[in-house]
């Protein structure tokens, strides 16, 4: 399975690409709305006021096209179109794949996707770290690094533009010094990392199994 093929078609799957047609008031400033340069001859017209028909001289008006195009834009966009099948698949995915997938590749600053993932990291870190004696203060600083840690991963590993931390800067923002931080935080830190890879790939992998289930179910109905 091509990782970098899947994240590729992921991309382009959740891009926006509503700005590639014109919309209508760009039409206008193209095209004038109006004509009356043309057809001046005068038509007589009735208007019923309180039961009196009344005449009013009115000008016929020529509307050119809005449009510039011999055919008209399509409705939805070729490549929102093709890759239609893939935000099927990342929809039927659970809660933190497709969070991840949003915010790592769509762009997605959605609130409840940040949470949705920093909450399924720590749970995974809190079970790895399961036994091992951890202070309560400690504790509290590792799961202050959580959004940290995607934030770094993303930028990284995903190739999304962001930010990333080194050791300096983080052990500023834990409140250690930068021997403490290598001693006692550094090996959590990497763990942190590696919990995002590994979230990076299963959500890839699972988009790409229900996409291709249910390509399967439709040639075989």
């Amino acid at each position: 399975m091509n990782i970098e093929y899947i994240r590729e078609r992921v991309i382009i799957a959740l891009a926006n690409y509503c700005g590639a047609t014109k919309g209508q008031l760009a039409a206008f400033e193209e095209h004038a709305p109006a004509d009356t340069s043309s057809k001046k001859r005068k038509r007589l017209h009735f208007v019923v006021l309180d039961k009196s028909r009344v005449s009013a001289d009115l000008d016929p008006v020529s509307c050119s096209e809005t449009r510039s195009r011999v055919r008209p834009f399509p409705p939805i966009h070729e490549i929102t179109f093709c890759s239609s099948s893939w935000r099927r698949a990342l929809s039927a995915l659970d809660e933190e794949s497709c969070a991840w997938l949003r915010y790592c590749y769509g762009y997605d600053l959605d609130f409840a996707h940040q949470v949705s993932i920093c909450k399924f990291i720590w749970q995974q870190f809190e079970s790895k770290s399961r036994g091992s004696k951890i202070t309560a203060k400690k504790r509290a600083r590792l799961s202050s690094l959580v959004w940290l840690a995607v934030q770094h991963y993303a930028t990284e590993g995903t190739g999304r533009i962001g930010k990333t931390y080194p050791a300096g800067e983080l052990a500023k923002l834990t409140g250690v010094t930068k021997s403490n931080w290598s001693e006692n935080y550094a090996a959590q830190w990497d763990e942190l990392l590696w919990l995002c890879q590994d979230l990076d790939r299963s959500a890839l992998r699972a988009i790409s199994r229900k996409r291709s289930d249910a390509r399967s179910k439709i040639l075989t109905s």
